[in-house]
């Protein structure tokens, strides 16, 4: 069966991500953009490793850019 799609073409992460650069990611967005489990992002907020940009009531928003670095540190341990 053909598609239309290029599954072998390779993307750029700003390709993908990048129209998300500004955007908020709710918990269960950001743990799984970081790989890992929600109960794990909870401690990260506990710890103060990782901060809400905006919480709604009990809702929490996390910053695009700071999932990004801290992937980034993540990535280097």
């Amino acid at each position: 069966m053909e598609t239309n799609c290029k599954l072998d073409q390779e993307y750029t992460h700003y390709q993908i991500f990048g129209h998300l650069k500004t955007e908020a990611f709710s918990a269960e967005e950001a743990a799984e953009y970081l790989e890992i489990s929600i109960p794990t992002l909870r401690r990260y907020v506990q710890s103060g490793r990782l901060k809400p940009s905006t919480t709604i009531g009990r809702s929490q928003l996390f910053s695009s850019v700071d999932l990004r670095l801290l992937k980034q540190k993540m990535d280097k341990e």
